[in-house]
């Protein structure tokens, strides 16, 4: 008789839910959950919701945990949203294709095994034991973040661009400024054939005086943050014959690159000068906050 009061609830969920609702008032937010039961049952709007902003921020912290809880097969803490991400700020980042994710505090070593998770490579460790990289460059940095899911595309002879490439118009203006170089079949509006040690900052500087953001907010992704982008929310990474710069510094004139589908796509990883211009690498920002 409750299962079909309830309609589509079952006994077990009823009780799961019932079980959680006692955990609520018998712990320190126990009075501000029995005042919203009140509330509930008398059909009274909730105050601890005031308006759309926070409405949208707790569904949006609310589905990144469960996502992450589910990847890491663990339970997964997400932080509160930054105040900058208001449905109007985010709808001016999904402009750059930037959307917001989560990245926790989780360390991907070398023999962590996680279900479905596809592993950097191993030189990635060898390299941290030797002192040739960061030693935490195996480690997601906690917090929120703005992630490029702009979609890559096959490499031909440098003419290529990422198909509607929302970061072609500023590309384009720095270049007419000869701000930024680039190679003679590259598209002027293109994000490969850029430098990433001298000419990426300044895409960046543009994306954050768009944003309101501070120009040190943005950055490349690191090589660890570009594999679990991969693994958790964008799949689409790591299909095409095309390479990624890094923020990851190698030594002291090279840095980390990967993303080539022939070459293990978001697992590979390998070095090179970080001074070079080169028409088959392409980058991405990085918003941290």
């Amino acid at each position: 008789m409750l299962e079909n009061m309830l309609g589509a609830c079952s006994l077990p969920e009823v009780r799961g839910l019932l079980n959680d609702l006692f955990d609520k008032l018998c712990g320190d937010q126990g009075k501000k959950w029995l005042e919203e039961l009140k509330r509930f049952l008398r059909r009274e709007p909730n105050p601890y919701i005031s308006g759309e902003e926070i409405s949208f921020s707790e569904s949006l912290v609310i589905q990144t945990q469960k996502l992450l809880s589910r990847k890491f097969r663990k339970k997964i803490t997400v932080d509160p949203v930054p105040a900058w991400f208001t449905p109007e700020n985010l709808a001016r980042a999904v402009k750059f294709n930037l959307k917001p994710i989560f990245l926790p505090g989780e360390e991907i070593g070398e023999n962590r095994r996680i279900k479905g998770w596809v592993m950097p490579d191993r030189d990635l460790y060898r390299w941290e034991k030797e002192g040739k990289i960061a030693s935490d460059s195996h480690c997601l940095k906690h917090g929120w973040y703005l992630a490029d899911f702009s979609r890559g595309v096959d490499y031909t002879d440098g003419s290529q661009v990422f198909p509607d490439d929302p970061l072609s118009p500023i590309i384009e203006k720095l270049r007419q400024a000869q701000k930024i170089g680039k190679f003679d079949k590259a598209p002027i509006g293109s994000r490969f054939a850029i430098v990433p040690q001298s000419e990426w900052p300044l895409v960046f500087a543009e994306i954050a005086n768009d944003l309101g953001l501070k120009q040190e907010q943005i950055r490349l992704e690191r090589a660890i943050e570009f594999n679990a982008i991969g693994n958790i929310y964008d799949s689409g990474r790591g299909k095409f014959n095309m390479w990624e710069w890094f923020a990851d510094l190698f030594e002291d004139s090279d840095r980390l690159y990967a993303g080539h589908r022939d070459h293990g796509g978001w697992a590979y990883v390998s070095d090179i000068r970080f001074g070079d211009r080169n028409d088959d690498f392409a980058g991405r920002p990085l918003v941290s906050f």
